[in-house]
């Protein structure tokens, strides 16, 4: 999993906290991902689908999503967690633990291991 990029010498206002997941590392994707952190408590979504990625694009201008390889690599990677002013640090740390948690039961394995593991904790 990557972090937003933070630079120095900048202020950020942080309206939204968006991850990078690493899915050729995880046994996973983003839509399973995403299902884990609901069940775990933790909401999430995706922003920025990509404009080239939207019907209406795709329609009227015939954009397909070899036209930006780097955008529609970028897409399916991301997941936008839980950032608003009222968050507690309860729950910032329930949140980094759970997608460590997610990250570290997922990592390497292959799909089928992965489903037996999640069938194990139900």
């Amino acid at each position: 999993m990557e972090l937003p990029p933070d630079p120095p010498h900048r202020i950020h206002s942080w309206h939204l906290f968006p991850i990078r997941l690493r899915l050729e590392r995880l046994a996973l994707d983003r839509n399973q991902f995403i299902e884990e952190l609901k069940k775990a408590g933790v909401g999430c979504s995706v922003h920025w689908r990509p404009l080239h990625l939207h019907p209406y694009y795709q329609e009227t201008f015939g954009w397909r999503a070899a036209d930006l390889p780097v955008a529609t690599a970028l897409w399916p990677r991301l997941v936008s967690l839980p950032i608003f002013p009222g968050l507690t640090r309860a729950e910032i740390a329930h949140v980094v633990r759970t997608v460590e948690r997610l990250c570290s039961r997922f990592r390497g394995k292959t799909m089928v291991e992965a489903s037996e593991s999640s069938q194990v904790g139900m």
